[in-house]
C-alpha cells in the first residue's frame, strides 16, 4: 500500500470510528425507548406511589364455589380463575373505590361457558377484567383503567396497547386504534386484556338466547367472550355515530401499553371472526350511481367501464355517469360509440360533456347531482375490477347507518404491490401507509388485511350513501386536484360517521395515467402545498390527529410501513441552526446524481405545530415559531456513507445566493433496511431547524451538498422540492 493510500485508510477507519460512535448513541431499541416513555407517565400520574397502595381490600370475598379468598390484589394466589381486588383511584375519605373481578380465560380448553357466565352473574365487582392469554400486566394497568371508569360514566369498556415481554426485554409492540366498529366487526382486536363495566355484562346476560341461542356448551370461551362483548358494545351505542370529538364514547382506548404476552399474542385473537354478525339496522338496498370523470382517455376508459360490466358479480343495480370536462372532438367521438354499444346491451350508463378547466371535486360534484342511485360510488378511469363480488361487499358496509364513505385496498396493475390502504393523517400530511409493500405479507397485524376503520379513504374508489355526501356538501371545488377526497372524508368524520377501508376488496389502480404524479415539478409542488393549506385550514381540529393512528406509531415521516415512533420524531427544541450565506457555490463543487435528496417535510414552525400558515389563520407566531422545520434524508449511491459530511442547501432561484443549513443526523433503520447493497446508510436522516431571519426573502430549490472527509471530493444535487419565503406582518 503506497503512502497516499495508506493517509486514506487511516483518515477512513477514523471516519468509522466516529461514524460507529453517533450510530451508538443514536441507535435505540424498543426496550429502552418505551421505557422512558412510561417513566414520563409514572411521574405525571404518579402511578407508583398508587400502585403501591391500592391494591389492599382488608375483607375476604367468597369466591366461585363458596368457599373465602382472602383478596391479595392482582398477585393473588387463588387457583380460581376469578380473582377479586378493590382499587382505589385515590387516597383519603373522598376516594372513590371499585372493586373488580379478574377473570383468567388464557387457558380456555379448561373452563367451559357456563363457569364464565356464573361467574359474571354473580359478581358483585364493578368491573370485570378479562385476560385472555398468559402474559403480565403492567404496573400503569389500573391506575390508567380506574382513572378512565371514574372520571367517564359512559365508558362501559376499555382496552389498551400490547407488547411481547421475555427475559425481562420488550419487543414487537401492538399499538392498537381508538374503537373502530367495523375493524372489531371484523376481528378481535381489543386484544388480551379487556375492563367491562359489571353492570352491562349482567344486563346483557339476561338476553342470552336471544344473543347467541343455540350456542353450545362446547363452544370455545372466547367466541362466547367476544359475542357478549359484542352485543354489550351494541347495547351502549358503540355502534351508532361516534362522539368521539366529545370525548362520549363507550369504548375506551387507553393508547399505553398495558400488557405484556410471553410471545405474539396476536396470534391468539387475528382470525377470530364474530361467529353470528351484530345486530345492525341494515338500509334498504338502492341503486349506485358510479361517477367517472375523463378527458381524453377512451382506451383507458372503456377499459375501466368494460371491467366494471364484465367482472362484478351479484344483485347490484348500477348505473354509469361520465363526466367529460372536454375530450377533444375525436375522442369524444369514440367516447359516444362505445357508449352506444354498451346502451345495445342494456349497461345504463349517461354522458355528461362539458369543456372546462380540469377540477375532479366540480366533476364529481356534477356527477353527483345527474346521479338516480341511492348510492355514489367515485371511480377514477384508471381503475380495474378484478373481483366479482366487490361491490357488494362494499355496499354491505356502506348500507350502515353510522358507516361514511368506504374503500378499497388498490394494487398496482398484475402484481400484489399496494398502492392504497386507507389514509393516516400525519402531521406532514395525509399519508398512503403500506403503499409500495407486498400484500402477500401481513403488516403490522394485519393492516392490509380485512376490515379496518381509517379517517379516511382514496377517492379512486369511494362509495357512500348519497345523503351523506349531501349532508357534507360534497366535494370542496376549492380543491380542485389533490387533498379533495381526503376532505371529503374529514368532513365525514367530523359529522360522526365512521369511514372504512375493506382491505379484503382488490382492485388495480393504473395511478396518474391521465395527469401525471402531484409533485413531480417544482409548480406542482406548489400547488399541493397551497391545496394542503385550504385542507387543514378547515379542519385544523383534527391537524396531526388520527384516532385510527397511534400516538406511538411514527407520525412525523412518510414511511409505508407502521413503525414505533422511537427512531425518528421531530424535537422542535432542538437548537437552532448556524446558518452560513453564500454567494454562489464554490467552484470545486460538482453536480451528481449519485447524491440521492430526500425531502419529507418543509414548513414554517408555526404551520408545523399547528397545520396553517399564521397569516391564513390571523395569528401572530412568538418567537420559539419563527422559522422553519427541515427534515428528510439523503445518502450517495455506491460510496461509503460515513466518510461523508453533509449540508443543506437552500438556493435563491433569483440570484443563486446559497443558504447552507448544518445538519442534525438522524438514525433511519428504514433505509438501511431499503439499501441492503448500499454502505453505512444507518444514519441517512436528517433534520434542521432555522430562524426566519436568517433566510432572505426568495424562491429556494433544494440541495444536498456532500463532502468526502477522506478526500477533497465535493458533490452536490438538487431536488425538486421548493421554499418560498415571504416576510409579513405575522411573521
Amino acid at each position: 500500500m503506497g503512502l497516499k493510500a495508506g493517509v486514506k485508510q487511516i483518515l477512513v477507519n477514523k471516519q468509522h470510528k466516529k461514524y460507529e460512535a453517533v450510530l451508538a448513541e443514536k441507535k435505540m431499541s424498543y426496550d429502552d425507548w418505551i421505557r422512558k416513555q412510561e417513566e414520563k407517565l409514572l411521574v405525571e400520574k404518579q402511578f407508583l406511589h398508587n400502585w403501591l397502595n391500592c391494591l389492599k381490600n382488608a375483607k375476604n370475598k367468597e369466591g366461585n364455589d363458596g368457599s373465602k379468598i382472602k383478596n391479595e390484589g392482582f398477585l393473588s394466589k387463588s387457583d380460581d380463575f376469578c380473582k377479586k381486588m378493590i382499587f382505589c383511584n385515590d387516597e383519603g375519605e373522598t376516594a372513590e373505590k371499585l372493586a373488580w373481578d379478574v377473570l383468567d380465560l388464557s387457558n380456555r380448553s379448561k373452563m367451559s361457558v357456563s363457569e364464565v357466565t356464573f361467574a359474571i352473574g354473580n359478581s358483585d365487582s364493578d368491573v370485570m377484567l378479562f385476560q385472555l392469554c398468559e402474559g403480565e400486566v403492567s404496573k400503569v394497568t389500573f391506575g390508567l383503567f380506574c382513572e378512565e371508569f371514574t372520571k367517564n360514566k359512559n365508558i362501559i369498556v376499555i382496552y389498551g396497547d400490547e407488547d411481547v415481554k421475555n427475559d425481562g426485554k420488550r419487543k414487537l409492540p401492538w399499538f392498537k386504534p381508538d374503537w373502530s366498529p367495523d375493524t372489531f366487526s371484523d376481528h378481535f382486536y381489543l386484544g388480551n386484556l379487556v375492563a367491562v363495566r359489571t353492570g352491562a355484562l349482567k344486563a346483557t346476560l339476561a338476553d342470552a338466547e336471544e344473543i347467541w341461542g343455540g350456542l353450545e356448551e362446547k363452544e370455545d370461551v372466547f367466541s362466547f367472550f367476544y359475542i357478549l362483548l359484542a352485543e354489550v358494545i351494541r347495547k351502549n351505542d358503540g355502534f351508532n355515530l361516534h362522539k368521539a370529538l366529545f370525548g362520549q364514547e363507550p369504548v375506551c382506548h387507553i393508547p399505553e401499553v398495558l400488557f405484556h404476552t410471553k410471545e405474539e399474542g396476536y396470534g391468539l385473537v387475528k382470525d377470530c371472526r364474530l361467529p353470528k354478525p351484530v345486530a345492525l339496522e341494515m338500509r334498504h338496498a338502492s341503486m349506485v350511481s358510479v361517477i367517472i370523470p375523463s378527458k381524453d382517455n377512451p382506451g383507458v376508459l372503456f377499459h375501466c367501464i368494460r371491467s366494471l360490466t364484465e367482472r362484478t358479480k351479484g344483485d347490484c343495480s348500477y348505473e354509469i355517469i361520465l363526466v367529460d370536462n372536454g375530450s377533444s372532438p375525436e375522442n369524444k367521438q369514440i367516447i359516444e360509440e362505445h357508449i352506444r354499444q354498451l346502451e345495445s346491451e342494456d349497461i345504463r350508463i349517461r354522458y355528461h360533456y362539458e369543456p372546462m378547466v380540469f377540477n375532479f371535486s366540480t366533476m364529481c360534484n356534477i356527477g353527483a347531482k345527474l346521479a338516480k342511485g341511492g348510492f355514489l360510488l367515485f371511480l377514477n378511469d384508471d381503475m380495474e375490477i378484478i373481483e366479482g363480488n366487490w361491490l357488494s361487499k362494499l355496499l354491505e358496509k356502506a348500507r350502515l347507518p353510522y358507516v361514511g364513505a368506504v374503500g378499497a385496498k388498490l394494487l398496482y396493475p398484475d402484481s400484489d404491490i399496494i398502492q392504497h390502504a386507507g389514509i393516516t393523517n400525519l402531521r406532514v400530511g395525509p399519508a398512503h401507509k403500506l403503499q409500495f409493500l407486498s400484500d402477500a405479507e401481513n403488516h403490522y397485524y394485519g393492516k392490509n388485511i380485512g376490515v379496518h376503520n381509517m379517517l379516511g379513504a382514496t377517492g379512486a374508489c369511494l362509495l357512500m350513501r348519497k345523503e351523506v355526501f349531501e349532508q357534507v356538501g360534497g366535494f370542496s371545488e376549492e380543491l380542485a386536484v389533490a387533498f379533495n377526497d381526503v376532505d371529503l372524508c374529514y368532513k365525514i368524520y367530523e359529522a360522526g360517521y365512521y369511514n372504512v377501508v375493506r382491505n379484503d376488496v382488490k382492485l388495480y389502480h393504473h395511478e396518474s395515467l391521465s395527469r401525471g404524479k402531484d409533485g413531480e415539478s417544482p409548480e406542482k409542488q406548489k400547488r399541493l402545498l397551497r391545496e394542503k393549506d385550504i385542507l387543514y385550514l378547515a379542519h385544523r381540529e383534527i391537524y396531526g390527529k388520527d384516532p385510527f393512528y397511534h400516538k406511538y406509531l411514527t407520525g412525523d415521516m412518510l414511511e409505508s410501513e407502521y413503525s414505533p415512533a422511537l427512531r425518528y420524531q421531530v424535537t422542535l427544541d432542538m437548537p437552532w441552526a448556524k446558518v452560513r450565506l453564500m454567494e454562489k457555490l464554490p467552484g470545486d463543487v460538482r453536480e451528481d446524481g449519485c447524491v440521492v435528496i430526500g425531502m419529507e417535510a418543509a414548513m414554517d414552525i408555526f404551520k408545523w405545530k399547528y397545520g396553517v400558515d399564521a397569516a391564513l389563520a390571523g395569528e401572530k407566531p412568538d418567537e420559539e415559531e419563527m422559522g422553519y422545520y427541515f427534515q428528510g434524508y439523503s445518502f450517495v449511491i455506491g460510496s461509503d456513507n460515513a466518510c461523508y459530511e453533509k449540508t443543506l442547501l437552500l438556493e435563491n432561484t433569483r440570484n443563486n445566493q446559497v443558504v447552507a443549513v448544518p445538519l442534525d443526523i438522524r438514525y433511519r433503520p428504514d433505509i438501511r433496511k431499503n439499501l441492503k447493497d448500499q454502505l453505512n446508510v444507518d444514519l441517512t436522516g436528517y433534520a434542521a431547524k432555522v430562524r426566519l431571519s436568517d433566510i432572505p426573502d426568495g424562491e429556494y430549490r433544494f440541495g444536498m451538498l456532500v463532502k468526502d472527509k477522506c478526500s477533497r471530493l465535493k458533490l452536490v444535487n438538487w431536488s425538486s422540492w421548493t421554499l418560498e419565503v415571504i416576510k409579513n406582518d405575522n411573521t
